[in-house]
């Protein structure tokens, strides 16, 4: 008896689904672009709970008549490709045939379409890749989607979808993709019918401004690069506007959004020595390549593409960066036209010894071997900068600073080692985490902060912004998509508030947890690493035995809250061995 049998049709489209349909952003994807494919020049996105309850497209694209509208939801049916060699030279959007198809099995579809040259439109309703209703609709030109019930069916995929603000803000990020890319095309996003977006129809400077806000347009450089049949195209962001947070930096290739670290790093390269550690560069690229040097088949999501030649690709990119980076006078550059000789002759009068120390001249000029005397005036006058103290200090077991980064402190026949900023971040961490029901204690700010984020950097923060008050920051919103910080945690040193409230977003998109404790305790790891209970580098006795108290009054005083060693003890055998 055979035991292989042909899985039932319902089965293989929610299988193809699970690769398409990931989460109601994808279905937001699929949607847009399809309008976009359909020559829209409006369209319009609708959002209910974050998507899960209901997503609307509506476009004034060309539509689809009684034929097609019954066509379309069927798996593999396409107007974008004919024959196999149109999968080479591939210009649209979609082209496999899947979205609707996949949408129609995991939810409730309902479609409403005309043509220009229909007298009436057409609506049908699907459920379960099944037809179970049709009928004659008065829609004007173009198409509506609406999709309902996302994973009514598959209870299990709807259980991992994640909070409505995090699916939100994935589904803002599809559409800004989506907009960017389609400048010439108005938008709007609503949700919960409230309007977050309204694009008008612009040049790519203005709706870059229009979305991410006022004043970006003084913050970007153009780019515009031709290498043969390559363009690149676009805007980057000046270096000292550059971000802790991602979300800002898209490469579309031949107007196709796409993921690509090889491209990533061949741009952020390009700013190397122009900006901190870890730390983004805004940038919107646009690659305009032969279809036949592109392979976009190679994943369900459309988003990974393969170059022919990759390395060619890196470099024309990195050259692109760094060229208009120097055009507008921002890259760093060595003046070669400098004068050799005269460079020469300032090291030669450098060198010479009318320049030296005045005191060494004195030392040079005593006459005879009196260097007892020239010992005790260099020793006295150098017994600050000493690394350890005279021996009679050392009998008092004072601790001693080395190089602004460690205290050496002995305990008994022991040497103790302290990381000096390991040691704090254990300190600060144990100390906010203490009592989360109650808010720490606030200094008042001389100057409010003010910050502006992107809609989908807010949507983040809306989720975390009482993790952030339990901190100590006095923080509030201020107009559309800002905030205004009045106030920090008290005690706290070295602190650049903007700075800080745009990792705490950066570590929620990194783990992207829904717990509340665990969301608040990444926060606290990462507040507690940044900032420092004192800033001044040459510590007196009283704030480093300070440090070394509260340490061990910590739970965990071995180790800071990432896991590694705060302080290391060195006995006399450990010692011995070094030598």
């Amino acid at each position: 008896m055979s035991i292989i049998k042909l899985l039932p049709k319902a089965v293989i489209n929610q299988i193809a689904a699970g690769e398409v349909i990931q989460r109601p952003a994808s279905i937001v994807k699929e949607l847009i672009e399809n309008s976009i494919d359909a020559n829209a020049k409006n369209i319009k996105l609708i959002i209910k709970d974050a998507g899960k309850e209901s997503i609307t497209v509506i476009d004034d694209g060309v539509g689809m008549d009684k034929k097609d509208i019954k066509k379309c939801f069927l798996r593999h049916s396409t107007s974008k490709l004919k024959v196999t060699e149109d999968l080479y030279k591939i210009k649209t959007m979609g082209f496999r045939g899947e979205a609707l198809s996949s949408i129609s099995s995991v939810a409730e579809l309902r479609i409403k379409s005309k043509t220009k040259t229909c007298k009436i439109g057409n609506e049908i309703f699907i459920k379960d890749s099944k037809v179970l209703d049709e009928k004659k609709s008065d829609i004007q030109s173009g198409t509506i989607i609406n999709v309902k019930n996302l994973f009514f069916n598959v209870p299990a995929r709807r259980n991992f979808l994640k909070s409505n603000n995090v699916e939100l803000r994935h589904i803002f990020d599809e559409f800004i993709r989506c907009a960017l890319s389609n400048h010439k095309v108005n938008f709007i996003l609503m949700n919960e019918e409230v309007e977050v977006f309204n694009l008008k129809e612009s040049n790519l400077k203005k709706r870059i401004t229009e979305i991410y806000r006022k004043g970006y347009e003084k913050k970007v450089i153009q780019c515009n690069e031709g290498f043969e049949d390559i363009n690149i195209t676009g805007y980057i962001g000046k270096p000292e506007n550059s971000k802790k947070t991602r979300g800002e930096q898209f490469i579309f290739v031949n107007n196709r959004f796409v993921k690509n670290n090889y491209i990533n790093h061949a741009v952020v390269k390009s700013y190397q020595g122009l900006i901190e550690d870890k730390k983004y560069p805004f940038y919107t690229l646009f690659l305009d390549i032969d279809t036949s040097r592109v392979d976009i088949n190679i994943h369900p999501t459309k988003t990974e593409i393969k170059f022919d030649d990759e390395k060619l690709i890196y470099s024309l990119v990195s050259s692109t960066i760094k060229k208009t980076l120097d055009k507008y006078n921002i890259s760093q550059s060595i003046n070669f036209n400098a004068d050799v000789n005269f460079l020469q002759e300032v090291v030669k009068n450098y060198d010479s010894p009318k320049n030296e120390d005045k005191e060494i001249n004195d030392i040079r000029s005593k006459k005879g071997n009196d260097w007892d005397e020239i010992f005790e005036s260099v020793k006295s006058e150098n017994k600050a900068n000493f690394i350890f103290e005279e021996e009679e200090n050392i009998n008092n077991n004072k601790p001693v600073q080395f190089l602004d980064k460690f205290i050496f402190k002995q305990l008994g026949e022991k040497l103790l080692v302290f990381n000096l900023k390991n040691c704090q971040q254990r300190i600060i961490y144990e100390k906010f985490k203490k009592d989360i029901s109650k808010y720490t204690n606030t200094q008042q700010c001389l100057f409010p902060q003010y910050i502006d984020l992107n809609s989908s950097d807010f949507e983040i923060l809306n989720t975390i912004m009482e993790d952030i008050k339990s901190i100590g920051f006095d923080i509030d919103y201020f107009g559309k998509n800002s905030v205004v910080i009045n106030g920090i945690p008290a005690g706290i040193e070295d602190i650049n508030e903007k700075d800080l409230i745009e990792g705490f977003i950066e570590e929620t998109k990194k783990n992207n947890n829904d717990l509340e404790s665990e969301r608040r305790n990444q926060i606290l790891k990462y507040f507690s690493s940044k900032v420092k209970i004192v800033n001044n580098k040459i510590l007196d006795e009283s704030e480093m035995n300070l440090i070394i108290d509260k340490l061990f009054a910590c739970k965990n005083p071995k180790f800071t809250p990432d896991g590694k060693q705060n302080y290391i003890e060195l006995g006399i055998e450990k010692v011995e061995n070094l030598f």
